[in-house]
């Protein structure tokens, strides 16, 4: 049964970079950034992930602070998009939409982490033939509506230079402490541009939240968790 299901043509909708990484392909960007040094603080939980061990759910989100840690510079957000199409090709994923969020480190400024990823993502088609990958950059609510203007404004410039490759915008990240009808004014500007919005809607129970996002318009519901099936035919109809 399983090796139907590994072998049968998929399409995946919700992927995030980082989230996607397997222990494999993390163990081999630690080893690029830190080489094979065990020693390293923090290393008892990195090889707690790897092993399998059971984990605490803090230490399932350490998880991905190590990815972010780990593709901090171009060379490493390279090797880890390239990992990561490679492995949904190989479990038969023929159209895969990735999410991430342009990040500013130490090592590339936003513009060129979402142009690492893009220069990758183009070339797919010469190494990985089987699978048509399409991006979506994100808004993380949890860093502000200024953020995410600078993030829309980004993705409509890159738009242009990767023509094809930019399908839509994502609105993600930790919504606590953050009112979602800041964001729409960016949304609507992401949308007027022929961007598909694709929300983290419902996840937790707000009902003026989810009300206020199917009123703007949502393409791609993320999640869904608390949204009820009255709320959905209201607010769908």
């Amino acid at each position: 049964m399983v090796d139907f299901y590994q072998k049968l043509p998929k399409i995946e909708l919700h992927a995030h970079l980082n989230g996607s990484l397997s222990n494999r392909a993390l163990e081999e960007l630690r080893e690029l950034k830190y080489g094979t040094d065990r020693t390293k603080e923090g290393d008892d939980g990195f090889y707690k992930i790897l092993n399998g061990q059971l984990l605490s759910l803090e230490e399932c989100f350490q998880k991905f602070r190590y990815a972010h840690d780990l593709t901090d510079r171009r060379e490493s957000l390279e090797l880890a998009t390239k990992r990561v199409v490679e492995e949904f090709a190989r479990d038969n994923v023929v159209y895969l939409e990735l999410r991430t969020t342009p990040k500013s480190t130490a090592n590339m400024s936003k513009r060129e982490y979402l142009i690492t990823v893009l220069d990758v993502l183009r070339k797919v088609p010469e190494y990985q033939p089987s699978i048509l990958v399409k991006l979506l950059p994100s808004i993380d609510r949890s860093k502000g509506v200024l953020e995410g203007e600078e993030n829309v404004t980004l993705a409509i410039e890159l738009a242009a230079l990767y023509p094809g490759m930019i399908v839509g915008l994502d609105l993600s990240g930790n919504p606590f402490g953050t009112k979602f009808d800041d964001f729409v004014p960016s949304l609507r500007r992401a949308r007027d541009h022929g961007f598909r919005l694709a929300l983290h809607c419902g996840e937790f129970d707000d009902e003026q939240e989810v009300k206020e996002m199917f009123e703007l318009g949502v393409d791609r519901i993320g999640h869904g968790t608390f949204i009820t099936d009255i709320e959905f035919r209201s607010n769908a109809a």
